[in-house]
């Protein structure tokens, strides 16, 4: 009978302490930042390293069970340190929140004039131009467009070239003896930045193998970022647009102009995941390659 009494006195110690909004509030907050969480590390590598840390934790259990003295004193070492072990571990996971919350609508207007000028029709539709010329020779070209993610540490890593943006000049940068046509060229304030960039790739396992360097190289900058790029193959000319990790593949330049309008809030009346849902139905409903 105590034993009951004392559980129903721990019952009605919780409910008077129970607050609805507060605690309703702190539930979602807890799975808001688990759904991110899960969203952010299930295509990268960190799905590995979290199967590892629970095989380590798994271990853990049966060192405790079997009562293994060093093991444990080992496991109590490691995990005194967790905290930076973790930090080193997710870094790149963790700048890539930290980017985002920087991305958000509480810091526009720090960011809103730079945005606002970043990029213009005239050099949506110079890129797309040369482009559809470059895909015809089976040039490659590697084209960013920055965004709100400041992207000055890629454009140290190439040539500063501050020009406008130009066919001819996309052209001459990407062609096949230009010392810079190996490179990404970066767009930004609807101009022509730097070239010869060197971009991150992307650490994707599912991506599809016709996809070569220039693919991946588009694919990683997106996921670190919020650019968008256009990719042309130096073996097929197709033509693809690049955003959030993912790849539109084989599009013609009328529709890169669409995409690129689009994803660079230009656009007039579609928005992105209608213009992405029209051209996949054209296609076949082909999915993200």
């Amino acid at each position: 009978m105590a034993a009951l009494s004392s559980f129903f006195e721990q019952m009605l110690a919780a409910l008077a302490s129970y607050r609805p909004v507060q605690d309703t509030l702190d539930i979602l907050l807890v799975t808001l930042i688990i759904y991110e969480m899960i969203k952010l590390i299930r295509k990268t590598r960190s799905v590995q390293i979290f199967k590892g840390l629970f095989i380590m934790f798994v271990v853990y259990i049966a060192v405790l069970i079997f009562d293994m003295p060093v093991m444990k004193s080992v496991f109590e070492t490691i995990f005194a340190s967790a905290l930076v072990i973790i930090v080193i571990l997710f870094t790149p996971e963790i700048r890539n929140v930290l980017e985002k919350m920087g991305r958000n609508s509480v810091f526009k207007m720090f960011t809103q004039k730079h945005y606002s000028t970043l990029s213009s029709a005239n050099a949506v539709n110079c890129v797309c131009s040369a482009c559809s010329e470059m895909s015809d020779d089976k040039i490659g070209a590697l084209i960013v467009f920055e965004r709100k993610s400041m992207l000055g540490e890629i454009m140290k890593t190439g040539t500063t070239i501050d020009a406008e943006v130009s066919p001819s000049l996309i052209r001459n940068v990407f062609y096949p003896k230009s010392p810079l046509h190996d490179g990404a060229l970066i767009i930004s304030g609807g101009r022509v930045a730097s070239a010869g960039c060197i971009l991150p790739l992307t650490n994707t396992t599912n991506l599809n193998a016709k996809f070569g360097t220039r693919h991946r190289a588009a694919v990683g900058i997106t996921e670190q970022s919020d650019a968008v790029v256009a990719v042309v193959s130096e073996e097929t000319g197709a033509i693809s647009f690049v955003h959030r990790g993912y790849i539109e593949h084989d599009v013609t330049p009328s529709e890169l102009r669409e995409l690129l309008l689009n994803a660079l809030d230009m656009g007039q009346s579609q928005n992105k995941k209608g213009i992405f849902s029209s051209i996949k139905a054209k296609k076949g409903g082909k999915k993200d390659e």
